[in-house]
Formats: structure tokens, C-alpha cells, sequence
């Protein structure tokens, strides 16, 4: 009996660090914890483990067509963790503006997504993202129709509006994946990267390159530390290609974000 009762002691000697903490609670593996402030990532989010995520960003892109004109652009993004490495959100893409001498053009994408997260490093984040989007472009001269062009004259406006083509092959729904990184240079600054692929019900693929700077006001004002989890201010730049059509072309659009994460 006094034989067990010593085992017994010497058990509850070795497995009570390992199982119990001062206050009582079960001390399993020790999970890594992001950087205060978080890690910025791309199209206007940031990696938080918890809470919502809100993003707004506007600039311009330039296009893949020959001689499509500069369209202006913004973006927002609506975000939330359901757990630690799991989010999920949708997102609103509009540009527009007159892409040649003779036609308009506003392009609209709806966007929804999953991340699956892994946090290499309290400063390093990666994600896996499938998603599902629809696109929407409307074409219309520059003449003050007011919009009721049949469906013959519709028509005749997409073949007039050669050398921009690109921009309005993307339409209707699309599915992609993506992988893309985050990375705290310091307290204040981070930097992310980006690739992707969608491809569209109507046979033509986009790939896409994104790779964004930010600064993180939270954690240089007390009033900001104190009641939310992340406010950036980002810099993103997105390279963009499509595939099985005529051109080939690369985009670039450049905008200037903000991101509240809450």
C-alpha cells in the first residue's frame, strides 16, 4: 500500500505541471499568438485570429486592353473569424470610366470567400482561400443615351470596342483559388503577397499577382489599442493576366486602403 501511495506521488508530481495551471485550468500545447496589432494581408484584411475585419480601398487601374484608357477603381471587403485559422467574407470590386473615345464601361464583382490560416511565426501568416465570385460589366457610348439601347445595338458596342476587350471577358460567375502570406516587419509595418487563378463559367481565366504595404495606427495611438484590434493604412498593388482569350495582356491597378478590424 505505501508502495502505491509513493507512485502515486511521484505521478501527480511529474504530470501536475504539465496538466494544470496555477489557477486550475488544463495546459495543453501552447498555441502561438499573433503579433499585436495583427498581420496585414491582402485585398484589405488582416490577420487577427478573432473579430470582424472591414476594408475600403479606391485608385485606378490600368488596364490589359491596347488602348483602354485608365478606369477608376474601389474595392471594399467584409471579413469575420469564425475561429483562430478559419475566416470567411465577401467583397465589392467596381471600376469604370471611358475606355475608349466612344464607350463607357462600369465592371462589378461579388465576391465571397474561405480562408483557411496557419500562423507560422507570431509575425508570419499563410492562408489557403477558395472562393466564388460574379461578375457583371455594362458597356454604354458616350453619346448621353440614357440607356435603352436594343439588344442589336448592345451588340454592335461590345464589337466597336476593340483593344479593351479584356476587361469585360471576366462576366458572370467564376470560382478560384488562392495562397497568400502576411508578414510584421515591426510593430507598425507589415508587408503581403498574393497569387490566384479564377476561371470563368464563359471559359476565360484570370490570374492575379497582389503584393500590399501597411502601416498599423493601432499600435502607435492609445486610444486605438485600447478598444480596437487593428487600423491600417495599406498600399496594394494587383498584377493581373487573362487566359483563352485574344490578348494576354497584364493590368495594373494601384490603390490606397483602410482597414478597421474590430
Amino acid at each position: 500500500m505505501g508502495r502505491l501511495i509513493k507512485i502515486w506521488t511521484v505521478l501527480c508530481l511529474v504530470l501536475n505541471p504539465l496538466l494544470f495551471a496555477a489557477d486550475g485550468e488544463f495546459v495543453g500545447p501552447k498555441r502561438k499568438q499573433v503579433v499585436e496589432g495583427g498581420i496585414l494581408l491582402p485585398r484589405e484584411t488582416s490577420y487577427q485570429m478573432q473579430g470582424f475585419g472591414v476594408g475600403i480601398g479606391g485608385g485606378a487601374l490600368s488596364p490589359s486592353g491596347k488602348k483602354c484608357k485608365a478606369l477608376a477603381l474601389w474595392q471594399g471587403t467584409l471579413e469575420y473569424y469564425y475561429a483562430r485559422y478559419v475566416s470567411a467574407g465577401v467583397s465589392v470590386r467596381m471600376y469604370g470610366g471611358n475606355i475608349d473615345d466612344d464607350i463607357s464601361m462600369i465592371y462589378q464583382r461579388y465576391h465571397s470567400h474561405v480562408r483557411l490560416h496557419y500562423l507560422v511565426t507570431p509575425q508570419w501568416s499563410l492562408y489557403l482561400e477558395p472562393s466564388l465570385g460574379f461578375e457583371l460589366t455594362s458597356l454604354e457610348t458616350i453619346r448621353g443615351k440614357n440607356g435603352d439601347e436594343d439588344a442589336s445595338e448592345e451588340s454592335e458596342i461590345v464589337e466597336t470596342s476593340e483593344g479593351c476587350e479584356n476587361e469585360y471577358t471576366l462576366d458572370g460567375f467564376s470560382s478560384g483559388l488562392a495562397l497568400g502570406t502576411g508578414y510584421a516587419l515591426s510593430e507598425s509595418w507589415s508587408v503581403n503577397g498574393a497569387a490566384g487563378y479564377e476561371h470563368n463559367w464563359s471559359g476565360v481565366g484570370q490570374m492575379t499577382l497582389a503584393f500590399g504595404v501597411g502601416f498599423n495606427l493601432r499600435n502607435n495611438v492609445e486610444y486605438l489599442r485600447n478598444n480596437v484590434l487593428g487600423t491600417w493604412i495599406a498600399l496594394e498593388t494587383v498584377v493581373h493576366r487573362y487566359f483563352f482569350n485574344e490578348t494576354g495582356e497584364l493590368g495594373v491597378a494601384v490603390m490606397l486602403a483602410f482597414i478597421l478590424n474590430i
